[in-house]
């Protein structure tokens, strides 16, 4: 999946995981603020390991605390979007 797939990907699941529209949530609000937290860490490293064929540790998530940042490290592009 590119970084896009990702960030759309990411902002969907956790709409639905959280009971929210995803306009609701934000990429570049820390995943904390979204309302997840050590469990649905543990739900979200188990299922974007599934979706993208590669493992994903919990501490991957914690050290990318926003979907951007997330997306963009596990797509191989740690730089920032590109904004405009």
């Amino acid at each position: 999946m590119n970084r896009q797939q990702l960030t759309d990907w990411l902002r969907d699941y956790l709409a639905d995981l959280l009971d929210v529209t995803p306009e609701q949530v934000g990429t570049d609000i820390p995943l904390e603020y979204l309302g997840v937290d050590s469990a649905t860490t543990l739900v979200l490293s188990a299922d974007l390991s599934a979706r993208t064929g590669r493992e994903t540790r919990p501490g991957e998530i914690l050290d990318h605390p926003t979907i951007e940042r997330l997306a963009a490290h596990l797509s191989g592009s740690d730089e920032p979007a590109q904004v405009g």
